[in-house]
């Protein structure tokens, strides 16, 4: 008895769809649209994020020894920021590198010919995974033997991650306002068919149908509508994305700077929020349309 009323409801429902097909088009295009905007924001955000990261990652950390450090300072050093979880990677320079760094920097490099290169220190240029982790990363390198001084971008560092939790935060917002945009256009669309049926419908009720035996075909008409449209949105954004990414993205190192998230996993991840946002703005939309109009 089950099986008939699911194969039932499924029929009903499918049947819906096609015995209205102008109202069902709109609804399609309009969660379509609905949907793409909600990807193109998602897709914004993501490399937003993304692009953020990688510039919390970018200021240095420096790390200036004491001058005449010996070798197992330096080793010292070296595997206390190889065994450190914050950091992304790191770089040595000798005396003799950071010498010929200042004479580049200067006007007149003659005058620097006689100038002692044991007065310059070994540094470090270290990039930590996470900028809100530099204070404490400060913190244990400078309690290492032959660490001189740790100078770190803090400025910039806090600026980031505060940048980064405020587009999470507007992310969240617009996903929410989007979501409750495409919940009304839903049950619009219900509402109409259930409009239009109002004469079927109270026969139903008449022979004896239960509440759920009438409204289930129009949830599952709105999860489909939701998940065409949600396909179709899906389509179109990565159609946009492809040409965006290959556009900008021409030439460039995934270690670059300024990089885009892949195309695989923008798409993987588009595909997910639209069908479940979807289906589940379809089907929620339709049992609170169908509930309020449906007088059973």
């Amino acid at each position: 008895m089950k099986l008939n009323i699911i194969r039932h409801s499924l029929g009903e429902g499918l049947r819906s769809i096609l015995r209205h097909p102008l109202v069902t088009l709109a609804s399609i295009t309009t969660i379509s649209l609905m949907l793409v905007l909600m990807g193109a924001f998602t897709v914004f955000s993501m490399n937003a994020r993304h692009i953020m990261e990688k510039a919390g990652q970018q200021p240095p950390v420096e790390i200036t020894l004491e001058l005449g450090v010996t070798d197992d300072e330096i080793s010292q050093v070296e595997l206390a920021l190889e065994e450190s979880p914050d950091v992304l990677e790191f770089i040595l320079y000798t005396p003799e590198q950071n010498f010929e760094q200042f004479k580049a920097n200067m006007e007149n490099q003659s005058l620097f010919d006689d100038f002692p290169v044991e007065n310059i220190p070994y540094t470090y240029s270290v990039r930590l995974i996470d900028p809100d982790r530099g204070a404490a990363f400060e913190a244990q390198i400078s309690g290492v033997p032959g660490v001189r001084r740790v100078t770190l971008e803090m400025a910039v560092m806090n600026f980031l991650s505060r940048a980064i939790v405020w587009v999470n935060y507007v992310t969240l917002a617009a996903l929410l306002v989007l979501g409750i945009i495409a919940f009304f256009i839903i049950s619009n669309m219900v509402r109409v068919a259930v409009f239009s049926r109002a004469e079927e419908i109270n026969i139903m009720k008449y022979v004896g149908a239960t509440n759920w035996y009438i409204r289930v075909p129009y949830i599952i008409e709105g999860a489909i509508v939701g998940l065409i449209g949600a396909l179709l949105a899906w389509g179109l954004t990565g159609l946009a994305y492809d040409h965006i990414f290959d556009l900008l993205m021409s030439g460039a190192q995934p270690t670059d700077f300024l990089t885009l998230i892949s195309k695989q996993d923008v798409s993987r991840l588009v595909l997910l929020i639209n069908t479940l946002m979807g289906i589940f703005i379809g089907a929620i939309g339709s049992a609170v349309s169908v509930r309020r109009h449906v007088r059973v």
